[in-house]
């Protein structure tokens, strides 16, 4: 009976070593409510997007609408950092710098292609894939930098890759109905499923 019993207690023991040690190898604190004020955020810009231009941009000036994302993604980011730093407070698990750096050099290159592809379609005026391009350097991004985060975040990315798929097989008008849906939508979701299933 003691011999049953110092074997239970010793697979408890390594089962909660190896949730700690996996624990330890992710950044947990990401925060849903942020994702969800980054999708409302986009749908807004989507809403702005459309009543300045009407289709998604103007090959003669695209910049008023450029001007537009190029707002909501300083403003998304900010969100973002806020929501990681409030909700690792919370948590009582401070951001580790070997983690940051790893989730910097998945995401990095994605969205320094990313970067590259869209000032060659402003440059060439190919504007219409600018959705796409977006769409897919996230979704790659993302999908990259969900080896040092939470399971759904895997899934986010994989499915802004088929939001991309789906922009890039649709008409050029739908484009700003793809980001809306994107990185609106799909971030509002996984961002309600995260505050639920991950505390916030």
């Amino acid at each position: 009976m003691t011999e049953q019993h110092s074997l239970e207690t010793a697979r408890e023991n390594l089962l909660y070593i190896r949730r700690t040690l996996e624990a330890a190898g992710q950044l947990t604190a990401l925060s849903g409510k942020s994702l969800i004020a980054t999708g409302l955020i986009a749908i807004g810009g989507t809403a702005l997007n459309h009543y300045v231009t009407q289709v998604p941009w103007r090959a003669d000036d695209p910049y008023p609408a450029l001007s537009v994302w190029f707002v909501v993604l300083v403003i998304s980011i900010t969100v973002v950092l806020r929501g990681f730093y409030k909700k690792s407070l919370r948590m009582g698990a401070p951001i580790q710098a070997p983690l940051v750096r790893k989730l910097l050099w998945s995401l990095c290159p994605a969205l320094f292609l990313g970067a590259v592809l869209t000032y060659l379609a402003i440059r060439s005026t190919d504007l219409e894939w600018l959705p796409v391009i977006w769409l897919g350097c996230y979704g790659a991004a993302v999908s990259s930098g969900a080896q040092v985060s939470v399971a759904p975040v895997r899934y986010m990315g994989l499915s802004f890759l088929i939001a991309a798929a789906g922009a890039a097989l649709s008409p050029t008008e739908a484009g700003l109905a793809w980001l809306a849906l994107g990185f609106g939508w799909l971030h509002i979701v996984y961002g309600a499923y995260i505050v639920r299933r991950y505390h916030g």
